[in-house]
């Protein structure tokens, strides 16, 4: 999943959404070394881009080739993706890996895969002994900032349901999470609204500083 150019210096989803606690993040730092989770993090984005690029190849073309250093964890995804679709014939895609911005609460964000009225947001992860894996309620105010992008570009071809889908990347296994308006516009309004107010707060103090220093 490429790094991308959206000309501006808005904050991303994911970098607004960092601003709040992530209780079991934390005491899953506090349980085990920096250099551990440091090394554990780093691994996961890596294989978490892998699968996203390799879930953006099979929507596109319908086959998806693996060329990674941890080709198991990208299989497993990638048949999760696939057993996914097989029962649930009805969410069709036809958009995948879609960048927009926000000029009306400026930010960005890149949207997994959608298709009018509806969107998908892909998430990987371990299963471990649960027979799915774990969908996190910062899940929730991600798809809803993604859902608000997309309707604020798209005024006559909205989104009104979204599908938070966890692939494990341990074993074949999905789990699903699906949003309607209501609840979409709660979880914007109410969370990644505020979440974004301390975003750019911090950001306007960090500038602050700067010329002061440069003023010196």
């Amino acid at each position: 999943m490429a790094k991308r150019n959206y000309q501006n210096n808005y904050s991303s989803v994911t970098q607004i959404l960092a601003v709040l606690r992530k209780i079991g993040l934390e005491s899953w730092f506090k349980a085990n070394t920096a250099e551990f989770c440091n090394r554990k993090s780093s691994l996961g984005k890596k294989i978490g881009s892998e699968i996203h690029n390799s879930i953006e190849q099979y929507i596109k073309t319908g086959s998806a080739k693996v060329e990674s250093e941890h080709p198991e964890e990208v299989t497993n995804a990638l048949n999760s993706f696939i057993l996914f679709r097989k029962e649930n014939p009805l969410i069709q895609l036809s958009l995948a890996e879609t960048p927009l911005t926000s000029e009306q609460y400026q930010y960005n964000g890149t949207i997994d895969a959608l298709s009018p009225p509806m969107l998908c947001d892909w998430k990987s992860g371990e299963a471990k002994d649960k027979e799915k894996p774990v969908i996190y309620d910062e899940a929730k105010s991600q798809v809803a900032a993604y859902v608000h992008l997309w309707n604020e570009n798209n005024l006559d071809n909205q989104i009104l349901t979204a599908h938070i889908v966890a692939l494990a990347k341990d074993k074949i296994a999905y789990n699903i999470y699906t949003m309607e308006k209501e609840e979409i516009d709660e979880w914007f309004n109410e969370v990644f609204l505020s979440a974004l107010k301390i975003k750019n707060y911090e950001t306007k103090q960090k500038q602050l500083k700067k010329e002061k220093k440069n003023a010196v």
